[in-house]
């Protein structure tokens, strides 16, 4: 497997530090560390996170810094908070998709998180109009209509078909 596809687990855990809502767990970072470890990545932080305990929270994040700065070419992170929004909203897809992620949750996440609230013509804004109908469906119906659902999921293959730039 390549290099980049054996970090792809360890990118994401890298992104999602600090963001609100989803606080670094370590049993979610050694998870990552074994995946790339498994995948063919191999450094010595990687080996060191990957039999971390889970209780050992400061190592974790330090060992995380330690792998950032190691592998930081072959990372590919991105550089600003609005692009790393975007590859966050890209896994939240995927995640609604592979059936990982509630539709609500999803929307939620992307709508009020990773979409600027006063940027109506970012690529991800369609979700929010999205969550507001579900929102008013959920008030006014007792809950989602599977076309409604379908709809969600029709419009995260077309943001995930394209560039979210």
């Amino acid at each position: 497997m390549e290099l980049d596809q054996a970090l792809e687990p360890l990118r994401r855990v890298l992104l999602e530090r600090g963001t609100a809502g989803y606080p670094e767990t370590v049993a979610a970072a050694v998870e990552a560390a074994r995946t790339a470890l498994a995948d063919g990545a191999d450094t010595p932080s990687l080996w060191e996170l990957g039999v971390l305990p889970e209780e050992d929270v400061l190592e974790a994040r330090r060992l995380l810094a330690e792998l950032e700065q190691e592998l930081w070419p072959a990372l590919r992170l991105p550089a600003t908070l609005e692009a790393r929004d975007r590859a966050l909203a890209r896994y939240c897809l995927r995640d609604l998709l592979d059936g990982r992620l509630d539709p609500l949750v999803a929307a939620e996440r992307i709508g009020f998180e990773l979409c600027p609230a006063d940027a109506p013509d970012s690529p991800l804004w369609p979700v929010r109009r999205w969550l507001y109908l579900a929102e008013d469906q959920q008030e006014h119906c007792g809950g989602l209509t599977k076309e409604l659902v379908a709809e969600l999921h029709d419009l995260a293959a077309q943001l995930l078909a394209g560039p979210l730039s």
